[in-house]
């Protein structure tokens, strides 16, 4: 099994590589549309109420690709220059009023899912309620709001802050997955949340949470990295408090889709990728930490 995924992981870092590597961004976003759109159809399998699930949920799925290719489409087709202003002006009024409208939305969207996403999905996975269904309204609407978000977070990153940028944010993310599961392989110890994910341990969690602030740590102090950002205006200790928030939420992720799949009495989103599972069973912690990693840059961009 650990052969399978990490064959798996090789492949799509390889897939990931040549697309950041073309010259035409066209083909990361289309990559990364169609992963977003099929996390989101295996999310809302599992929580949208009714018999109809499957059906309604691929519709959904398909629309939310097209959606995010004409966002790619508005974005691209205007002046890049006035779409690069609106990272310093959200709501600068030299740039296309739909573009314009578009980019604060997300910009919006961004703090308040990175709010569900740092205090109240944590309050969720604490009271576990594993003998409930998955099937519930909210959790589908918050899907559709969740992938949109981290969709934008991560082609905004890509496209207006270059490819290094991003892999430093996403290395935050592997590191704390990686390091908590061969920590938590480790050590062992106590469960984490016993209810919702028997398999991972507080050692685990812990390793992760090391592993991160470590990467933090090294690459504030390469040029052109998300750390280094933070590094400018949050100085050493705002490195590490970032990056442990990163790791936490990262977790969060992570747990929230095991307690749905419980809920859904099901072990994997899908079998899309084989020993991962499905796109969300590979993407769950990217999809947390992408919009708050977004706040953070909005928040210090070029201050």
């Amino acid at each position: 099994m650990l052969i399978t995924r990490v064959i798996t992981a090789v492949v799509l870092l390889a897939i990931l590589a040549l697309l950041v590597s073309l010259s035409d961004p066209l083909y990361f976003t289309l990559f990364i549309s169609l992963a977003s759109a099929t996390l989101a159809y295996e999310w809302l399998r599992m929580t949208l109420p009714g018999k109809a699930k499957e059906p309604v949920a691929a519709i959904i799925g398909m629309v939310m690709f097209v959606m995010f290719v004409l966002i790619y489409w508005l974005f691209m087709s205007g002046d890049q220059d006035n779409i690069v202003t609106m990272l310093h002006e959200p709501l600068a009024l030299n740039a296309s009023p739909w573009a314009t409208a578009i980019f604060a939305t997300f910009i919006m969207l961004q703090f308040f899912i990175s709010f569900i996403w740092i205090f109240l999905i944590p309050m969720i996975i604490y009271m576990g309620n594993t003998h409930i269904s998955a099937e519930s309204v909210m959790h589908s609407i918050w899907a559709i709001f969740a992938v949109s978000s981290a969709w934008f977070a991560i082609l905004a990153t890509y496209l207006f802050l270059g490819a290094w940028f991003l892999l430093s944010f996403l290395i935050i993310i592997w590191a704390a997955d990686i390091f908590a599961y061969f920590g938590g392989r480790f050590f062992g110890g106590a469960k984490l949340a016993p209810a919702v994910s028997p398999g991972k341990t507080r050692s685990g969690a812990i390793s992760g949470m090391v592993a991160v602030t470590i990467w933090m740590l090294v690459s504030a102090y390469m040029e052109g990295t998300f750390a280094a950002l933070i590094l400018r205006d949050m100085g050493l200790a705002g490195v590490v408090g970032v990056g442990l928030v990163m790791a936490v939420v990262s977790i969060a992720g992570d747990l929230y889709e095991s307690l749905i799949k419980r809920r859904a009495q099901v072990k994997d989103s899908s079998r899309l990728l084989p020993g991962h599972g499905g796109v969300w069973d590979r993407l769950d912690s990217v999809i947390a930490v992408s919009p708050l990693a977004m706040s953070f840059v909005f928040l210090f961009f070029l201050q």
